[in-house]
């Protein structure tokens, strides 16, 4: 039976290498043609190994569960792309938009679970008019499919939802990912574990950056912001001189003063905020003070040496400050989370009691 299933899956793949061109056209001019695909493809590889109607069942649940992330990416008015469904890894939906707050995170990714809860109705339907076992062995995958989805561990929906509380929730999902993939020996389950745990030292090691270097971060926005002012006045009054110089006698052999008000000023400044500045941000004042002096007042080169150095620690700072909700937010988001968990669980539970027992 197995050798029939994959050589049903060798002629299907054959079919759809000698008609690449007729696939790629639909993909081009459909505007569902990347859906529609890559949904047939996953339906050939499930149908081969669980049956027709489960890998249908098992689609349906993906799909909708997809559904829900784009109807929540539409309501925050995000651009998306297209369903795709990747055999044995689920499906996607492409977010052409950049979240800018945990809150908007949140909501997109609670969409996802939720509809997955949603798209259990009509299972329940089917199998209290048919009595039919089919519908209650779905509803119980999708049960199942969305309860695993909410665990709190980036990259899955419950570690997006929960973005704007503590790490240590994060840390917790991952610990429990991590056991329960160990003990049960899952190559997935490790590999989403690995991608949560990338996620959560990126997380640590951003916050502790920023808490390390607050106060040498107030040192450089200060000192670039009076480097700027330095580069405006410098420009002014290269502008003055070259108009005056038009009225100076060539002849005139008064001695030119190399006394430059401008940068003895800006150093004045720098050294004011050195002696302002907390001890751990003393050491990056001196090493300004001294680029300063190396630097013959470019002015330019001093702000593109405080970039460099601003550069990663503002990318702390985003970090930092993204990943914290208000505390009225947050309680909301876990109390919206944690319904949905519990709503799912039960219903996992129950439907277990149910499900037809291996003859």
């Amino acid at each position: 039976m197995a050798k029939k299933r994959w050589g049903g899956l060798a002629v299907a793949g054959a079919f759809l290498l000698s008609k690449g061109k007729v696939l790629l056209a639909l993909l081009k001019f459909s505007k569902f043609g990347g859906t529609l695909i890559s949904f047939g493809i996953s339906l050939l590889f499930y149908a081969q190994i669980f049956g027709v109607w489960f890998g249908v069942g098992l689609l349906y649940l993906l799909f909708i569960h997809e559904m829900g992330h784009l109807a929540a990416a539409k309501r925050l008015g995000f651009k998306t792309g297209p369903a795709i469904f990747v055999p044995f890894m689920g499906a996607v939906i492409g977010i052409k938009d950049t979240f800018r707050t945990p809150k908007q995170e949140a909501i997109l990714a609670y969409g996802g679970p939720f509809a997955g809860l949603l798209s259990l109705i009509p299972l329940l339907i089917g199998y209290a008019v048919t009595g039919n076992e089919f519908w209650l062995v779905i509803f119980h995958l999708g049960a199942l499919l969305n309860l695993f989805n909410l665990l709190p561990v980036s990259p899955l929906d419950g570690g997006r939802i929960l973005a704007g509380l503590p790490i240590v929730i994060w840390i917790a999902g991952l610990a429990a990912l991590i056991a329960y993939g160990i003990t049960h020996f899952s190559i997935i389950l490790l590999l989403i574990a690995f991608l949560g745990g990338s996620a959560v030292w990126k997380r640590y090691q951003f916050a502790k950056q920023y808490e390390n270097n607050k106060s040498v971060l107030m040192l450089y926005r200060a000192a670039r912001s009076r480097v700027l002012q330095a580069k405006v006045e410098q420009e002014h009054a290269t502008a003055t001189e070259t108009g005056s110089d038009e009225m100076i006698d060539e002849t005139d052999d008064t001695t030119v003063s190399t006394y430059d008000p401008i940068a003895w000023s800006l150093r004045h400044d720098l050294q004011d905020l050195r002696s302002a500045s907390p001890e751990d941000a003393k050491s990056a004042a001196d090493e300004l003070l001294r680029y300063q002096y190396d630097s013959a007042n470019d002015y330019d080169a001093l702000i593109r040496r405080l970039d460099q150095r601003i550069e990663p620690l503002l990318e702390a700072e985003k970090s930092v400050e993204y990943h914290q909700m208000s505390k009225k937010q947050q309680t909301i988001t876990l109390f919206a989370y944690l319904a949905l968990g519990a709503i799912l669980f039960i219903a996992f539970e129950y439907s277990k009691g149910y499900l037809p027992t291996p003859s």
